[in-house]
């Protein structure tokens, strides 16, 4: 029986969260079209005509991440107790680093491998960084406020900080075999931001 291609009306979105997760995993260079059909069950043809070139679909699975990690750093800032979530965001981002090492952080992965030479790339990876920036930075002054942390913690700085932090668990995840290790850096990050009162 021979298999025919979709037509463009298919499950767009599903296609792009599942472009998402192959181009996660395996990056750019490492992946084809044809592979990415294959993995997708989608004929070329069908995933050419809907979605352009393999950099078109790469472009549209990397801005779905941005979306999410935008969502994720509004979910934060929005939380009962900001500091809670933060730390509850790190341990989570610890634990899928832990889970699968090869995967990464695609923004990370991104600028690695196509941000120096690709502007498009480099754009989205740059307003991914910075929407998680935003969204710890709003936690942080939130969590200033209510006294959370210290009075004189410099929020702006303290978020740039957590996303290098974030990627380093990213990248350091996949050579670290105890995951404890990593969750003291965590825990060193936010008790230098508590009041003395607080730290355990």
């Amino acid at each position: 029986m021979t298999r025919t291609g979709r037509p463009r009306g298919f499950e767009e979105d599903h296609v792009v969260e599942g472009a998402k997760g192959v181009f996660w995993q395996r990056g750019y260079a490492a992946t084809s079209l044809r592979e990415l059909a294959k993995e997708l069950d989608v004929l070329p043809g069908s995933l050419h005509a809907t979605f352009g070139s393999k950099h078109d679909l790469y472009l549209r699975a990397l801005r779905d991440y941005v979306n999410d990690a935008s969502e994720a750093a509004a979910e934060i800032s929005g939380a009962a107790s900001p500091l809670s979530a933060l730390r509850a965001l790190l341990g989570e981002v610890l634990e899928s680093a832990s889970a699968t090492p090869g995967r990464g952080c695609m923004l990370g992965n991104s600028a690695l491998e196509l941000a120096p030479q690709d502007e498009p790339v480099r754009e989205l990876v740059e307003s991914g960084l910075h929407a998680l920036e935003r969204g710890i930075e709003e936690a942080l002054l939130r969590a200033r406020d209510t006294g959370e942390i210290s009075a004189d913690v410099d929020c702006a700085a303290q978020a740039r900080l957590l996303v290098v932090l974030l990627q380093g668990l990213h990248v350091t995840a996949r050579a670290e075999a105890d995951p404890q290790r990593l969750t003291t850096v965590i825990d060193t990050a936010l008790s230098s931001i508590t009041p003395p009162s607080s730290r355990s």
